[in-house]
């Protein structure tokens, strides 16, 4: 079983940027950090190597052209071949929040190894 957490639309008024209507609804301060990950592939690596302090965690989202699934662990995570390792799945498009004291501390893997596997994160 996988929490896939969708982000809901929002609806954006006048002067407003996504952004601050999204740190709105969920609390987040001026301090945050973004970046990818633009070659995913089928061996375990770090999100990113940006050391940031989260206070709230990472949104991490699959690029919409991916075709096939991203899986989102610890350093072990193996793509689903092991009960004990197999991580989270996203597929194209879907996003997950999660509580992390940094982004490098997560990693991602592909589950087959096809080029121009995509992510992105936002660490709050």
């Amino acid at each position: 079983m996988s929490l896939i957490v969708k982000l809901p639309s929002l609806i954006l008024s006048g002067q407003e940027s996504p952004l601050s209507v999204i740190s709105k609804s969920v609390g987040i301060t001026n301090t945050f950090d973004t970046g990818g990950n633009l070659s995913v592939g089928s061996s375990a690596e770090a999100l990113t190597t940006t050391d940031f302090d989260c206070t709230q965690g990472v949104i991490i989202t699959a690029d919409s052209g991916n075709s096939t699934t991203i899986f989102i662990g610890n350093s072990d995570v193996d793509a689903g071949a092991t009960d004990a390792t197999s991580g989270i799945p996203i597929t194209a498009g879907e996003s997950l929040f999660f509580s992390a004291s940094n982004p490098n501390l997560v990693y991602v893997i592909a589950s087959a190894a096809v080029a121009g596997q995509k992510v992105y994160w936002l660490a709050v």
